[in-house]
């Protein structure tokens, strides 16, 4: 009896051999209406030998995708990948199978097979297998998410607050599906043969009649590896999938690549760092950027000044130190948007002083006596942090980075900090542009810049560019 993983499988290898089919058809027909020399043969009264090879064509193109994607294992599940690392592994598939399709033909040497033809029915081929494949996928997660729940699932592992923390995120953090999520926590267990067993986790096969999926934490921390690998065997043999979770380290703020050594499967984390290319590009676009800003908004610049100098007493501009890139201290530069003795008013209302505090170092909106008269409007649009452009200019800060924090917040980031600081502080990034002050949890503002270190990328830099303009003339967070 087929397991419904494997009718999964063969229903979506069907799938992608009638999109190759349905190319081929759509490149005959483009073909036909663009009269591509020999393709006239696929009408009535054609050379038969000519018609074969177009036909072989089709049959060898069907045959090398179930082939390839066999060794590829692109039909595998894809509840726990990234969308980003699915698109990348799809895309060097369907490369791989161009050209390998395109050797296999030119090697046959059909002389009948026109090479528009075969480039086209190939592009098209591509296209459809990947929109079908990316398509499926986004359509399930999106069933996921809501109440459509079809597989169940168990965790397995050692310490119970770790395995209910991991069944926390199968059921909120990722689109899983799951309708429940059991946890089994426990050292001494009876084995999956019946006997007693030191193991590595608890594996009480009885239980697990009606699991589709495995998850075991610190499989490889027991004594007896026999035992472990033995459990996971015969949950193999039930049909289940078996998910191995490694327990020593919460690896979510990193990047993630996994390989193995000699057969042992090995998983490397990274911080997130751009390349020395990339870096050069990044402070490129940065210098140039910053210059053609400062040069178009220099009359935007002036007024501010003047209007700061004429509605309130003191400089112009707000100066205060800030870590940049390895925790290097820099100066930072914006409008003014509150009094002069702002610290004063804090000292003297120690009230007011731990409201501050507790606010995770600023006051509820509307409820800061420290502000100037231009102060609130300058910080809703974001107009007062126009002078960064100048810290952007001379290297100290990026256009696109972590928020540049003033180093008493330094300890939020616990041992993160110096993660923090290997990239240099931005204008805007993640956690600007995904609420601002509307992030009340401290936390949350440090989780969200360690991402942005993770991901960091050119590409990573523009989405957030492009998110950055709507944020601000919504004036989402602003405070």
């Amino acid at each position: 009896m087929l397991n419904p993983q494997n009718s999964r499988e063969a229903a979506e290898r069907i799938a992608d051999a009638i999109c190759i089919f349905v190319g081929y058809l759509l490149a005959t027909e483009i073909a036909l209406a663009f009269q591509w020399g020999r393709i006239r043969v696929l009408l009535p009264g054609g050379a038969s030998q000519a018609k074969s090879q177009y036909s072989a064509l089709l049959i060898v193109a069907i045959l090398l995708w179930l082939t390839l994607t066999a060794y590829t294992e692109t039909y595998r599940p894809h509840r726990t990948e990234r969308l980003k690392f699915l698109v990348r592994g799809l895309t060097q598939t369907l490369l791989i199978w161009s050209l390998v399709t395109i050797a296999v033909i030119f090697a046959l040497r059909f002389e009948f097979l026109s090479r528009r033809f075969t480039i086209c029915f190939i592009a098209t081929s591509m296209v459809f297998i990947f929109i079908r494949q990316l398509g499926t996928v986004l359509v399930l997660r999106s069933l996921r998410r809501s109440a459509h729940k079809w597989r169940t699932a168990v965790v397995i592992g050692d310490d119970e607050a770790t395995c209910q923390h991991f069944a926390g995120l199968l059921t909120a953090a990722h689109p899983m599906g799951y309708q429940r999520v059991d946890v089994q926590p426990g050292k001494r267990a009876v084995g999956c043969n019946g006997n007693r067993a030191e193991s590595g986790i608890s594996c009480k096969c009885a239980s697990l009649e009606a699991i589709d999926d495995v998850y075991l934490i610190g499989v490889n921390d027991g004594e007896d590896g026999s035992a472990s690998a033995g459990c996971m065997l015969t949950l193999l043999k039930q049909g289940k999938s078996v998910h191995i979770v490694p327990s020593l380290l919460d690896t979510r703020l990193f990047r993630q690549s996994l390989g193995d050594i000699a057969g042992i499967p090995v998983l490397s984390v990274s911080k997130g760092e751009l390349s020395p290319i990339q870096a050069a590009v990044k402070r490129l676009v940065d210098f140039v950027v910053s210059a053609l800003l400062l040069i178009v908004l220099s009359p935007v610049i002036v007024a501010i000044t003047v209007a700061v100098k004429l509605t309130s007493p003191g400089p112009a501009f707000f100066r205060q130190k800030r870590l940049g890139l390895d925790g290097k201290p820099f100066t930072l530069f914006k409008f003014r948007t509150m009094r002069t003795d702002a610290e004063q008013i804090l000292k003297d209302s120690p009230s007011l002083h731990a409201k501050y505090l507790q606010n995770n170092f600023k006051l509820p909106k509307g409820e800061d006596p420290r502000l100037a008269p231009l102060g609130g409007f300058l910080r809703a649009t974001s107009l007062d942090e126009l002078p960064q452009l100048f810290n952007v200019l001379i290297g100290e800060m990026s256009l696109v980075g972590p928020r540049p924090i003033v180093p008493p917040e330094a300890v939020h980031y616990g041992d993160s900090a110096m993660l923090f600081m290997s990239a240099k502080p931005g204008m805007t990034g993640h956690w600007q542009v995904s609420g601002r002050s509307e992030i009340a949890e401290y936390e949350k503002r440090v989780e969200l810049d360690l991402e942005y270190i993770r991901d960091q990328s050119i590409g990573k830099d523009l989405e957030i560019l492009l998110r950055t303009v709507p944020a601000v003339l919504r004036r989402k967070g602003a405070n």
